[in-house]
This record gives C-alpha cells, structure tokens and sequence, in this order.
C-alpha cells in the first residue's frame, strides 16, 4: 500500500481539458504583458483581476509563479490540491491503522463490508486522537491491494484459482508435431432443420493445434457440447489418413504424424490407452 518513491509526480498538462487549458492561455496574456513591467502600478493589477475575473491577491500569485516558471502556459494552468499523483495525503499514524485493520479484519474469512471497515477504522483514528479518512479513501487503498491476495484470504485459494497463472514449466517444443493441443469453440452459424427451417443450433468446432507450426492437424464438428467423444473424433482425423478427405477439396495430401501430448485427453484416459497415447503430465496430479 505504500507509494513508490521512485515514482515521477505528474502535474496533469497531459490530461487537461480545453476549458482549463483555454482559462491557462488567457492568464499567460495578461499575466505576461504584466510581468513585463518591473513594478506593475496598482490600477494595472486592478485591471488585470478585471480581465481575469479574480482577486488582486490572486493576480499577484500568478505575477510570482509566472516570474519564477519558465515563461510557458502551463505555468499559469490550475493546479489541483493533491500529494502527488500515487503517494498518500494522510498522515502515518493514519495509514498505519488503515493497513493494520485492513490486515486483521478485511482480509479474513469473516469477508467484513467495506462500510463496516470504515466504521472501524474511524472509531481507532478517533480514540487515537486524529481525524479519521473517508470512506472513499479507504476504498482506494483496498483497490490497490492484489486482487488475489484479496480473494485467496477472504474467498480461499479456490476462489482465485481463475486469476493465477497455471504455474509449472512450460514444456520446450523444437519441431512439427512435437506436440498437439486441442480446444473446443462454437461456430457463429445456426444449423436449420431442412424441412421446417426451425433452429437446431450451433455447431460446435474441436481442433487439434500443432504448437509448433500453429498449424491445424485435424478436426470434426459436432452438434453436441464438447466431450470425450469429439475430443476422440478429433485424434481419429489428426492421426487418420487425410488424402481422401483432402481430395474431395481438392487439397494436396499432407504429412501426418501421431501427436504426443494433448491436455483434453486427460478426460478420456481411456482412449489413451487403447490407442498407445502417451500423455504428458504438465501439472504433476492435480488439475487446474
């Protein structure tokens, strides 16, 4: 939760808007014909807070920061009230108590609001004498918290299995074929009934993937979800002889070869073994 001090504090010329940037362009105008005279007279100020619809205090503020900038518009745009972009405007003690009942009690099993953490929170900051934080503020810190670290302690690990890595080592392919991979999706076209013209459904496409290449090794299309059955139909197209298939297009027959790993097979070991797969294990026992 503590800011980067490495970190550059951006003055926000990037993301100003035309009116602030049209409202810095009229200050430089006047403010500079005024920073051209040594000591401006009183009814020059008073002239130009007229112009600029602002105090005379003001028009001396923006006369010093003019001198002391380095001549250009943005010199004189409005800057906003901040700690700089990334750092923390509370105190220490402050932030130490938000971190600390963070920790204890928003991030346990107990899954407390964020409502009733700020109602914590201001109850210490009150007993220890300082001025408690809004409760936007304390949820600003909770989004700059991990998000998987947030979900594995109030959730658990299972619940955050989506947002993490599959871990392991990712196997080393060095040539065609080395290794297959088979995924499932569905086809943007509705099949019809040819009689009735009613909607039958989407079609579903399974392919075998050659890593290496990225080249598409087999395929089948089926009406039902993806299963064991079309992930089985799909290896019977990869490893099949596909000269008659590719004939009927009128396809010059390609090279085929058996594939040696493919990760949906671990639903139809079964298969594996009456066709001599081999299957390789990526995530040792378990899954994920």
């Amino acid at each position: 939760m503590d800011a980067d001090p490495s970190r550059v504090a951006a003055d926000g010329q990037l993301t100003m808007s035309d009116a602030a940037w049209e409202q810095a362009r009229n200050r430089a105008l006047v403010i500079g014909a005024l920073a051209e005279r040594r000591s401006p007279s009183a009814a020059a100020v008073d002239q130009a807070a007229k112009e600029l619809a602002i105090s005379r205090r003001r028009v001396y503020v923006l006369l010093a920061r003019y001198r002391q900038g380095s001549g250009l518009v943005t010199d004189l745009a409005v800057r906003r009230s901040t700690g700089g972009k990334g750092r923390n405007r509370l105190p220490e003690p402050v932030e130490e108590i938000m971190r600390d009942l963070i920790r204890r009690r928003f991030l346990t099993r107990q899954k407390l609001s964020i409502a009733a953490l700020h109602r914590e929170i201001a109850r210490a900051c009150v007993l220890k004498g300082f001025k408690p934080p809004i409760r936007n503020t304390v949820t600003r810190r909770i989004s700059m918290l991990n998000p998987v670290e947030v979900g594995r302690r109030r959730e658990g690990a299972d619940a955050v299995r989506p947002l993490q890595a599959a871990g392991g080592e990712v196997p080393l392919i060095s040539s065609v074929l080395e290794q297959v991979q088979i995924d499932h999706t569905i086809i943007d076209v509705v099949i019809v009934d040819e009689r009735e013209r009613q909607s039958i459904g989407r079609p579903y496409l399974t392919v075998g993937v050659d890593v290496f290449s990225r080249a598409i090794v087999g395929m089948v299309v089926t009406l039902e979800p993806p299963s064991a059955v079309s992930v089985g139909l799909c290896l019977a197209h990869t490893v099949g002889d596909k000269r008659p298939w590719l004939e009927r297009l009128a396809v010059e027959p390609a090279r085929t070869r058996m594939p040696q790993h493919c990760s949906d097979l671990l639903t139809t070991p079964y298969l594996c073994n009456t066709i001599g797969f081999v299957v390789h294990f990526r995530y040792g026992s378990r899954v994920r």
